[in-house]
């Protein structure tokens, strides 16, 4: 069964949160593009203030000329963690005709949205928690329960579904995505939410058959040590 198009349906205000390595960023970056792609006015922002390599903005050139609107910090600020939020984030959560697509991190990323918590009670929104299994922080359910309960205080938003991420960027396998699956629903079963998509990437797509909603992935991003 295809469930792609599911991705396109629901609350237009749709935030990552995640960990260190959880591939919250690619997977923003995506399905920004999937919107635009069908023909929704979209905007992505960044809020991922604690890493220098692993946000939005270094897809900033690749987003704005597909016409995606990227509200991220200004370029002199690009390789700083400052605790400063984008300008025109809180006019964006009030543009109803505008699919708005938030990257956000851990720590000081989360606290930092916990300031736009009125905002958000006054715009719908779906906060879902991106689960890497190979990464520090979210190897086992309990470590994903520990992450889950922290962002979600953190931001003070209400996370209401977990997003299967497990990968190794290229060297991913169907073997990394089904055990890394396992994992996210013991996580989920506990905290008692849905998984609502298990990403898989583009190369692995006739591999993997599962029974939840999928995202396949297209790898954009390129880092300063892949130049």
């Amino acid at each position: 069964m295809d469930h792609k198009e599911d991705l396109l349906t629901g609350e237009r205000i749709k935030i990552f949160v995640g960990e260190f390595g959880s591939g919250k960023t690619e997977l923003a970056v995506n399905y920004a593009l999937r919107l635009k792609q069908q023909g929704y006015h979209t905007a992505i922002i960044d809020i991922d203030l604690v890493k220098p390599y692993f946000r939005t903005r270094e897809s900033r050139a690749l987003l704005e000329d597909k016409g995606i609107v990227v509200v991220a910090p200004e370029k002199k600020y690009s390789q700083a963690a400052l605790p400063v939020l984008p300008n025109d984030v809180a006019r964006l959560l009030y543009q109803e005709d505008c699919q708005v697509v938030m990257d956000v991190g851990g720590g000081e990323s989360a606290i930092a949205l916990g300031q736009f918590h009125e905002k958000f009670a006054d715009n719908p929104y779906l906060a879902l928690l991106v689960v890497n299994t190979r990464r520090p922080f979210t190897g086992t359910p309990e470590d994903i329960v520990d992450a889950f309960q922290r962002i979600e205080q953190s931001s003070r938003l209400k996370i209401t579904g977990l997003v299967s991420n497990t990968n190794l960027a290229g060297e991913t396998t169907a073997q990394h995505v089904m055990e890394g699956l396992s994992i996210v629903e013991q996580a989920a079963g506990i905290l008692g939410l849905p998984i609502r998509w298990v990403v898989i990437p583009e190369w692995l797509s006739d591999e993997v058959s599962v029974s939840y909603p999928v995202f396949i992935l297209r790898p954009y991003t390129i880092y300063p040590w892949m130049t």
